[in-house]
């Protein structure tokens, strides 16, 4: 799929999989439950300004978790989801494995929260920071290819093999 077309779609499936993570961020907040969004923000925060909380409010922080999901968004269509192998949920696993282990093992500790947030979340907290991180890869994978033309989709083993 040429970039013109990719870049629409994985826009599209970002806004699809950011607000069903906001909402399941969102359900975990109502309940309680502290995860460990934001903590790119803070860090960006700390690194530019040394400060320890953004300076500005949650509408702020919503606006970059939505430009940072749609970042991810755009990086997974116009050039990572064709050199993923496997089916859909696959690429959207290994994608949700590879930026949970950035943000598990370099954004945390260096925010002085520890592994994963371990040092400052409760195991319920991680659990449900990690459920939504890796619900946003599987709706953005999922939706992705959904909202991708078939007449331009990559090929699977069963079509190739279809007379």
């Amino acid at each position: 799929m040429r970039l013109p077309v990719r870049l629409p779609v994985a826009l599209a499936a970002g806004i699809i999989a950011v607000a069903i993570n906001s909402a399941a961020l969102a359900i975990g907040d109502s309940f309680g439950v502290t995860t460990a969004h934001g903590g790119l923000l803070r860090l960006l925060v700390v690194a530019t300004l040394g400060a320890v909380q953004p300076p500005a409010g949650p509408i702020f922080a919503f606006c970059f978790h939505t430009a940072i999901g749609l970042l991810m968004a755009v990086v997974y269509g116009v050039w990572l989801e064709r050199r993923l192998p496997g089916p859909v949920w696959v690429k959207g696993l290994v994608y949700a494995a590879v930026v949970y282990a950035a943000n598990a093992f370099v954004v945390q500790p260096l925010l002085d929260e520890g592994v994963a947030g371990s040092a400052t979340l409760t195991g319920v907290g991680m659990v449900w920071f990690a459920f939504a991180h890796t619900l946003f890869f599987l709706v953005l994978a999922f939706a992705y290819a959904h909202l991708s033309p078939p007449t331009i989709r990559r090929p699977t083993r069963a079509t190739r093999e279809m007379p």
